[in-house]
């Protein structure tokens, strides 16, 4: 019966053995470190490049084409299928319309094959830190109080070489599509100088549908199964240049969220753009203002007395920017959802008392001193 089964259906065969091949091997990523190292650095990222160039055609975001496609067909599919229910004969039109069932299911099959293929291991490799080499254990109160005083200075010093408007705060000197160039330039020279971290990629794309967006508080979306880094540009431009960075991390194959907002700083702090360097210091320096207040606040009021005024006003401007989007039932929901996909990665916010973000900067400004 399965050789005449076989001879039958051929293509179904095939898929479905190709398809439990790609969930063995996510299944043993989690297993086994070295094997998802390796795949990460090579297959996952050939197959991640093949898929960014592919989308890389088309002047807009793929990824978010295809999501708005899958929400029309999915309304489509329950409004016919209701429809078919209050008819007679609801078996037979079922069957006579199968197809309609089974192309999204082959579909949402495929995307989880390309899941992973492409970015799966990326949750499970080596971490930053150990790739690195950034010592992140037992920092001490000192270690973070000197990272806060890098900081400020750092961000004094880009602060001084960019444009501001008439209010003080800080402006983009480059066109979007010119940032984003400047971003994938700044990840191909990180890329280049850390070999973990995959140097070839293509520019992030923004999404038109931006403003709806923002209602979710998502500044960005890896689409794994087009290879597009893809950034919510309705945010202030700051945020969005580092989001791009951030974005770009995870299409040169890093998953874990906390390593991506390191890598987005990093990346960005050791360009020679100013702008840019900017962006990702003001980028990770709030969280290092909270938990030094939290440690010693007078302390850190000392600190942050040298900080350029252009950075509050930035900040500022951001929460006047957020405040109609802060209290959305949208944003709830997708947090759930992000936690829930995390998660199912294994993955957990912060290690014991310092957020993972905050450790891996220290330990790198540290390291460079």
């Amino acid at each position: 019966m399965i050789l005449r089964s076989l001879r039958r259906y051929p293509l179904w065969w095939a898929f479905a053995s190709a398809s439990l091949l790609c969930l063995l091997l996510g299944l043993a990523f989690p297993l086994w470190e070295g094997l998802a190292e390796w795949w990460s650095r090579y297959p996952a990222a050939g197959l991640r490049l093949a898929l960014g160039g592919i989308s890389s055609l088309a002047p807009f975001s793929l990824f978010e084409l295809l999501i708005a496609l899958a929400v029309l067909y999915g309304l489509f599919l329950l409004i016919f299928t209701v429809v078919l229910l209050c008819r007679r004969e609801r078996r037979r039109r079922f069957l006579r319309f199968k197809a309609l069932y089974l192309i999204p299911l082959c579909v949402l099959i495929c995307v989880a094959d390309l899941f992973f293929l492409t970015f799966s291991s990326s949750y499970h490799r080596r971490s930053v830190a150990e790739s690195m080499a950034l010592e992140t254990e037992d920092l001490s109160e000192e270690d973070l109080f000197f990272a806060l005083e890098t900081l400020c200075a750092m961000a004094n010093e880009a602060e001084a070489q960019i444009p501001k408007n008439e209010a003080g705060e800080s402006l983009m000197p480059y066109t979007e599509g010119e940032r984003a160039e400047a971003v994938r330039r700044a990840a191909e020279a990180f890329g280049k100088r850390n070999p973990f971290y995959q140097s070839a990629g293509f520019r992030t794309k923004s999404l038109v549908s931006s403003p709806l967006i923002t209602y979710t508080h998502i500044s960005g979306i890896f689409g794994f199964f087009t290879g597009e880094a893809n950034v919510n540009d309705h945010y202030p431009h700051f945020i969005v240049t580092a989001t791009a960075a951030h974005e770009s991390a995870h299409a040169r194959g890093i998953g874990p969220e906390n390593e991506c907002n390191f890598l987005a700083f990093a990346t960005l702090a050791e360009s020679e753009d100013p702008y840019l360097a900017y962006c990702g210091t003001v980028f990770v320096l709030d969280d290092f203002i909270s938990l030094c207040r939290r440690l010693d606040r007078d302390r850190a009021e000392g600190v942050l007395e040298s900080l350029s005024p252009t950075v509050w006003r930035d900040w500022e401007a951001y929460s006047r920017f957020f405040e109609p989007y802060r209290d959305s039932a949208a944003a709830e929901i997708a947090d759930k959802t992000n936690s829930a996909y995390l998660k199912s990665q294994g993955q957990s916010e912060g290690t014991l008392s310092y957020s993972r973000i905050i450790a891996l900067c220290t330990a790198y400004l540290k390291s460079a001193r």
